[in-house]
């Protein structure tokens, strides 16, 4: 079912669009959590269900139409790839997108870049990215000898001409910026909106689950480096907390939306109603 959570920060205009959720358990999370057992990770849990949404935002600025990241897109995971399905119920193609930006090139976040019959399905768009992104990951993949990491290594040479990359602090587009929040990957960027006084901190995969506000010292099994993914937790939660920003995780329940509040050296989540 198409789950598409329309809002406005300022004069941009957005959207989360659901690309798709994944049944998760604590046994499905035993093991991605380096030097985490199952019992702490459901003692954390309690009553909680762990959770496996991912939520893509798109907002229209300044009259340009941007989609940040894609999801796994139809051709790699079926039971996924509502992101076209989430645009058309705004009376939108994928066509009609004119930049991609990519915070970081982990499958969930990049796989939708192509149908499975190798054509772009993003046909006009730019896409933006961080330097240290694209180099982490076409050295990776150069090196790799998985067939997937060689069709990845293929589709992102066959854009190059398309990116543009982006520093903390660049502007993507009118009232956006871009945030350098590495850790997860060396590029891991989010994006801050501003606008008419509010202002929206998209974070992507600062944290996977709601049980990491509360022990931020539990690292994901795939961050690229894990201390300093946890050192950036840290930092960027507190300044949600302390600025008081609307703030979007990738994965936590859609539309993903909420505030965060520090409790004590740790913090808490309130999504929105």
């Amino acid at each position: 079912m198409t789950k598409v959570h329309q809002f406005t920060i300022g004069d941009i205009q957005c959207a989360v669009l659901l690309e798709g959720e994944a049944a998760t358990t604590s046994a499905d999370l035993a093991g991605r959590y380096p030097g985490v057992s199952q019992a702490k990770i459901a003692s954390a849990l309690g009553d909680q269900q762990p959770t496996g949404s991912i939520n893509v935002l798109y907002f229209n600025s300044g009259g340009k139409r941007v989609l940040v990241d894609v999801g796994f897109g139809v051709s790699a995971r079926p039971q996924m790839g509502q992101v076209e399905a989430g645009l058309a119920e705004m009376g939108l193609s994928t066509g009609d997108v004119d930049i991609v930006f990519l915070t970081h090139f982990h499958g969930d976040h990049v796989a939708g870049l192509y149908e499975s019959d190798g054509a772009p399905s993003f046909p006009n768009a730019h896409y933006r990215a961080a330097q240290a992104e694209w180099d982490e990951w076409l050295a990776k993949w150069s090196a790799s000898g998985d067939p997937a990491h060689k069709t990845y290594l293929e589709q992102f040479s066959s854009l190059e001409d398309r990116f543009e990359f982006l520093a903390d602090g660049d502007a993507l587009v009118e009232g956006v910026s871009v945030v350098h929040m590495p850790g997860h990957t060396l590029g891991h960027s989010g994006l801050l909106l501003e606008s008419g006084g509010d202002r929206l901190l998209h974070v992507v995969d600062l944290l996977h689950q709601p049980f990491q506000f509360a022990r931020t010292e539990w690292h994901f099994i795939f961050d690229s480096d894990g201390d300093m993914a946890v050192d950036t937790r840290r930092r960027v939660l507190g300044r949600c907390a302390d600025e008081g920003l609307l703030t979007l995780f990738y994965h936590l329940k859609f539309p993903g939306l909420g505030t965060v509040k520090r409790n004590g050296d740790a913090f808490s989540w309130h999504p929105i109603a």
